[in-house]
């Protein structure tokens, strides 16, 4: 039978072809380690959620990198699709129910299977969000599938289980014209709705995703660009340097998985610092944020307002990578430029007129987040590889 691992190997070339056509840039940031030597351990690599192209594109950079036998946790909602879901299982992913996602039961029993994948050492990719932010900030992480790790480290006191945070920032992910399609059907198709509402629900729900998708996956045919797209990798981390489990466990709990809620949530605490500090922040993000909160924006107004927004984000320990040595005025043409080619803006002389006030307010929202407020987050890096 054919492995997740082989299909990669068999498809990376085609697929590494296919982004580097269908985005304008990918950028790669990660610190020194060795893939390798992680995947002595048991691994989960964490990573944030804005597009369904994360899972992709995040498998083939691991892939890239060095790493093996990749599994990821999928939404229903895509491999139930005809054809598309196939595919998504054949490169390494699992289920995660969508309707029951939240059920005690439910969780456990995935996280049972979760571990049994990390014992194998097969790198497993989740997305602690519990789904894709269809508004570009931060959503509250769920400690459920990260409990998987935790568990398996309670099992093994003396055997580092590992995290690898990672963050993927799009100047315009390909999905997000069409979020305000799908968070109708998503509305409509809730279980409580008549059947017939409910078939509209699933109509406009599944149909966002093919709509986005059908021109991205023709990309590299038609010619057609989704801008840049930035990839940072943290540091690996040892789930004991974040939380001492057995210290933490509740010794009255009915069953091993409410023993550690506790240890559970200070890891998805750790990993929500993790993300906001490793999301890029972009020239279109700062641009954006100045003229979502201007009536009639000028390009001298946005200018002028780069300076405060960067000292806040540096104060805010964001990662400014892509705005680093450009001044205020070299940010404000690089933002204009981004919003101009997904037709959200235009200009007029020297005033700003809004196209896609929606987009442009999904544009915005990185720079809404508020930093993690529990210094347990920003604990944990004693013992990495």
């Amino acid at each position: 039978m054919r492995t997740p691992h082989q299909t990669v190997i068999d498809r990376s070339n085609t697929i590494n072809r296919f982004f580097n056509a269908a985005f304008t840039e990918i950028t790669i940031s990660k610190p020194d380690f060795e893939p390798a030597k992680i995947q002595e351990h048991p691994l989960m690599v964490a990573c944030t959620h804005r597009s369904q192209v994360d899972y992709f594109l995040g498998g083939v950079v691991l892939f890239n990198k060095g790493f093996t036998n990749m599994r990821f946790a999928a939404g229903d909602n895509l491999t139930k699709l005809p054809v598309i879901g196939n595919i998504f299982k054949g490169f390494g992913a699992f289920t995660v129910e969508r309707d029951i996602g939240f059920e005690r039961n439910y969780i456990k029993k995935l996280c049972t299977k979760v571990i049994e994948m990390m014992e194998k050492k097969e790198a497993v990719i989740v997305f602690p969000e519990g789904g894709r932010s269809y508004i570009n900030s931060m959503l509250e992480l769920k400690s459920g599938i990260i409990g998987a790790a935790v568990l398996l480290q309670a099992r093994l006191p003396d055997e580092d289980v590992f995290f690898l945070p990672m963050a993927i920032s799009y100047e315009c992910p390909p999905d997000a014209p069409w979020f305000s399609m799908l968070l109708r059907g998503k509305k409509l198709r809730k279980k409580t709705q008549p059947f017939f509402k409910r078939l509209l629900g699933n109509l406009l729900y599944y149909g966002a995703d093919l709509l986005a998708f059908v021109p991205f996956i023709t990309a590299r045919k038609t010619g057609r660009k989704y801008g840049a797209v930035f990839i940072d990798f943290d540091t690996p981390v040892a789930i004991r340097s974040i939380v001492d489990v057995e210290a933490n466990k509740a010794a009255d709990a009915k069953d091993e998985f409410f023993a550690h809620r506790a240890s559970m949530q200070k890891v998805a605490n750790f990993i929500a610092g993790r993300f906001f500090a490793l999301y890029r922040i972009l020239p279109i993000h700062l641009v954006a944020a100045i003229c979502k909160n201007s009536s009639i924006p000028t390009v001298a107004e946005v200018e002028a307002g780069i300076p405060s927004l960067l000292e806040k984000l540096r104060a805010d320990a964001r990662n400014n990578r892509s705005l680093d040595g450009l001044s205020p005025a070299k940010i404000t043409e690089l933002g204009m430029r981004q919003l101009e080619r997904l037709n959200i803006v235009s200009r007029t002389g020297g005033r700003i007129i809004i196209h896609k006030r929606t987009l442009l307010e999904y544009c915005a929202a990185p720079l809404d987040d508020a930093s993690p407020s529990t210094g347990e987050q920003q604990e944990g890096h004693g013992n990495v590889i």
